[in-house]
């Protein structure tokens, strides 16, 4: 058969060949999408869209109120571990109990199991929420920052509870907290919580990490509060383990457990005040060895006593010219130190006293006290008598008799020699108290080192760190990176500050741009119907009745001065990195008043936080007054709105302007702080 007959007819069948199979695949695939897209064809999507709605608003509603109820359990169990601060804050030192210690951490401990709680309610909602709402995730995350503060502030109390037992005498009934009556065993008790310390301090600082990674410009003025609130509450529990922490290594050195320890003491004379507290009429020094007063004396203060450094070191003090001018320069390194902050005096009269090679040179540290803080130690005491005088002495008669015997006595320095007597049956009656008081004497010494009566400086610097963490040190703040402002006063002429009445009033206005238009009013008030009946105020004890007082206002650094009114001349003006201060020499004429005023302005002072300004304001209190009303009141620029303010305003008005009023006592330091929104 030929080729050609192999080949078949036009009209025959032609046999089937399978399709390859990638070929029938793809058939297949076609078929299935057409049937998915005929479906979805099929689909009402008007009617789709409002379910898939309703199910997204169901989530966020039902999201929205879990957050609600959590954050509404948290902010009551807040304000009842608040409630038991607040309550705790106003007791002295004396009347703390292991009850307090109790109920804190009862309320601690309900706070962190509620966060808990709280946090373990809205979890598996977290991720969802957060996408769809920004304010959900900074909730999510400030309660996350918040559970590790109070896991923080728990690790703190138990790491403490040792030791406070110890402190209490072992009793867990109404026992008071006594004073430190083993050196070594509070040591070794704190370094038995230092493991729960340790755990704090990770805890700090993971969630000062949480802290940084917020968004603060998307956050709602609530939300932005709260994390300020948290800012601030990490900070301070921060700065409170560091010394925890540190503190057995610190206290070993401080009470003398591994050497002695020698100190300096100045006694202060309040009713003739200085820049960092009184006039230093007495000095005492004493050495500490395992917690323990093993030696003491107490002297007047006269030019050879204590021994001064060799007239060759005079060169070593600058005394400003602004400043009073002795005749041996070399004294103002003693008793009369123009510096308003306690550290800087107490160097200067360590060196003096070093200098001078007096007994138990060089110091560790140097302690002062003033009149005020003696009538708290006496008061604490009861009623003491000292060897050589006739009576028994305590807080209510101790000016009386002072002065009593200035006035009357033939003996020169008899006044001080009584003082240098008192406070050493001060110090020898401290070593042999009873419990109940010496629990009185602990709450007076915390509340006198709260107040700046009594003030700690050391040669260490670890130790000056911790003092002032503590806000002991008597020391005075700079006003970098905020306002500030603080007055001075240093009488030159008799003891009458007891009988004046200093006011301080504050003016500022913010710019648009965030600098400041300030005013401070320095208000005194002389009256004869307080001076009269007033033991210090009497012929003996002064050159003159009129109030003679070189004023220093302390602001702001940079400041410059706009006006002035009321001045008897132009201040001189002192510029630091750390203030400006305006010095004057002025007077308050017995049985009357004055009124001195500086206006000045200053560099930009208010920061920006998140989407809103936040301005800050530290009034300082004068180491050695008894406290002073201030008042302030801050204009904020035109337009500006209120978002918050600490404390509470006393008043607030809108005069073209907003205007916030505030009312402070200052027994301690101040601070005002306003966040509005421009």
């Amino acid at each position: 058969m030929s080729d050609q007959d192999q080949l078949a007819p036009l009209n025959s069948p032609v046999p089937e060949v399978a399709a390859p199979h990638h070929h029938h695949r793809r058939r297949r695939k076609r078929s299935l999408w057409g049937r998915i897209r005929r479906r979805l064809q099929r689909i009402n999507w008007p009617i789709a869209l409002g379910v898939i709605v309703a199910v997204i608003a169901v989530v966020v509603a039902g999201s929205l109120v879990l957050v609600t109820d959590a954050t509404g359990r948290v902010r009551a169990s807040w304000d009842q571990l608040g409630r038991v601060l607040q309550a705790i804050n106003t007791r002295t030192g004396a009347e703390l109990t292991l009850t307090d210690f109790d109920r804190l951490q009862s309320a601690l401990a309900d706070f962190t199991t509620t966060l808990g709680r709280a946090r373990a309610q809205t979890r598996l909602l977290a991720p969802a929420a957060s996408l769809l709402n920004p304010d959900f995730r900074a909730t999510f995350g400030a309660l996350e920052v918040a559970e590790g503060l109070g896991l923080a502030s728990r690790d703190m109390l138990d790491g403490l509870q040792p030791t406070l037992f110890f402190l209490a005498g072992g009793e867990e009934d109404e026992t008071v907290v006594a004073q430190v009556s083993s050196g070594e065993r509070v040591v070794e008790l704190l370094r038995l919580g230092r493991g729960r310390f340790v755990s704090a301090d990770e805890r700090l600082n993971a969630a000062l990490t949480a802290i940084n990674a917020f968004d603060l410009a998307a956050l709602s003025p609530d939300l932005l509060l709260t994390v300020q609130d948290l800012i601030r509450y990490q900070s301070d529990l921060w700065a409170i383990n560091r010394i925890l922490l540190d503190a057995p290594d610190l206290l070993t050195q401080a009470l003398g457990l591994d050497s002695a320890q020698n100190y300096l003491i100045l006694a202060q004379n309040s009713d003739e005040l200085r820049p960092s507290g009184g006039y230093i009429s007495t000095f005492g020094r004493l050495s500490v060895r395992n917690a323990r007063i093993v030696d003491y004396d107490y002297s007047p203060t006269t030019a050879t006593s204590p021994n001064p450094p060799p007239a060759s070191m005079a060169a070593q003090v600058s005394v400003p010219a602004w400043w009073i001018q002795y005749a041996q320069p070399i004294y103002a390194a003693w008793d009369g130190s123009w510096y308003a902050d306690f550290p800087s005096t107490a160097a200067l009269a360590a060196w003096y006293y070093d200098g001078g090679g007096n007994p138990n040179a060089p110091v560790d540290g140097v302690i002062g006290i003033d009149l005020i803080g003696t009538e708290y130690l006496m008061a604490g005491l009861g009623e003491i008598e000292v060897p050589g005088y006739e009576g028994r002495f305590s807080a209510a008669n101790l000016r009386t008799a002072i002065y009593a015997i200035r006035a009357d006595a033939e003996v020169e320095l008899a006044h001080k020699r009584f003082l240098a007597a008192l406070y050493r049956q001060v110090l020898a009656d401290w070593q042999s108290v009873d419990r109940q008081t010496g629990a009185s004497l602990f709450g007076a010494v915390l509340r006198a080192l709260r107040e700046k009566h009594i003030m700690l400086y050391f040669t260490d610097p670890a130790l000056n760190e911790a003092v002032a963490r503590l806000g002991w040190s008597g020391g005075q703040s700079d006003g970098v990176g905020h306002d500030t402002v603080m007055v001075a006063d240093a009488n030159l002429g008799n003891k009458a500050n007891r009988s004046i009445a200093r006011q301080l009033t504050y003016d500022v206005e913010i710019t648009p741009a965030g600098a400041l238009r300030s005013q401070v009013t320095v208000n005194y008030d002389y009256p004869a119907s307080v001076a009269g009946a007033d033991p210090a105020i009497r012929p003996a004890h002064y050159r003159t009745r009129d109030y003679q007082n070189l004023l220093q206002v302390f602001v702001a650094p940079n400041s410059v001065l706009t006006a002035t009114h009321g001045l008897p001349a132009e201040p001189t003006t002192v510029q630091t990195n750390q203030y400006t201060d305006f010095v004057i020499l002025t007077e308050v004429a017995y049985n009357s008043g004055a009124r001195f005023q500086f206006a000045y302005e200053t560099p930009l002072m208010v920061e920006t936080f998140g989407p809103y300004r936040r301005y800050r304001l530290l009034l300082q209190k004068q180491p050695g007054m008894i406290g002073e009303t201030a008042s302030v009141q801050v204009r904020l620029p035109a337009g500006a709105r209120t978002i918050s303010t600490s404390p509470a305003v006393a008043a607030s008005y809108n005069l073209d302007q907003p205007i916030l009023e505030f009312r402070l006592s200052l027994v301690t330091d101040q601070w005002v702080e306003v966040i509005y929104q421009q």
